[in-house]
């Protein structure tokens, strides 16, 4: 019997430069994909999506604690 582990998602944050969501993809075994956002403003009929990180649970922290730390190195050119 073959058991599949758990997906999970996790939200990327708005502005999050491609380069190190693509990096966390291909360094952690993730998905990108998007998902609907449950709280829009507005209803015209067609929901408007975010990306989300896709994977089992151990993955998708490892890439959440990646992110934060390229995103601390780009805002550091800032300082």
């Amino acid at each position: 019997m073959i058991v599949e582990k758990k997906k999970y998602l996790m939200p990327i944050p708005a502005g999050t430069p491609y380069s190190i969501i693509s990096e966390a993809v291909n360094k952690f075994g993730v998905e990108l994909t998007e998902v609907p956002i449950k709280e829009a403003m507005i209803d015209d009929g067609n929901p408007p999506m975010m990306w989300v990180l896709k994977g089992d649970y151990e993955n998708l922290v490892k890439a959440k604690e990646f992110i934060i730390e390229k995103l601390k190195e780009v805002l550091k050119k800032f300082e």
